[in-house]
């Protein structure tokens, strides 16, 4: 990908350099996304798609069409279980099971999305959109299979 790119191919998805143990170690399974991001949407994922996790190296800025440069290798191969389009003050502690460490609660992920995405906090509001995507990852012997 180079630096004129700006959206990320449909069969990766990006997280942070922060949560790359995390996914070595197959500990994370749940992620959040701001908006809609369900099926065949702008950055959006299927159940059943079957993509890269990519690492990002330096952080890019949607604003300004910078895209983030990521990791040469792609950590883990994962397939989406679930993509669930929710608002924010629908979610409850269920939700945030399987997610990382520092986001367990509807006040952390606020927070989280306004650090990530550069979102005014005061935006993020009750009545506003959330994507809850669930993966689990692909086994080497399913790899083997492809």
């Amino acid at each position: 990908m180079t630096n004129n790119q700006f959206e990320l191919p449909k069969d990766d998805m990006a997280f942070r350099k922060i949560y790359k143990n995390l996914l070595e170690e197959e500990k994370l399974t749940t992620v959040f996304r701001p908006g809609v991001r369900d099926c065949n949407r702008f950055r959006g994922y299927c159940p059943e798609d079957i993509v890269n996790a990519r690492v990002i190296d330096q952080q890019g800025l949607d604003r300004a069409r910078v895209a983030p440069v990521f990791l040469v290798e792609p950590v883990k191969k994962i397939q989406v279980e679930q993509v669930e389009v929710k608002t924010l003050g629908s979610l409850s502690s269920k939700d945030f099971i399987g997610s990382s460490p520092d986001v367990y609660d509807k006040k952390s992920l606020i927070y989280h999305l306004g650090l990530i995405y550069n979102l005014d906090i005061s935006s993020l509001l009750d009545d506003s959109p959330i994507t809850r995507i669930q993966f689990r990852y692909i086994t080497q012997k399913e790899k083997n299979h492809e």
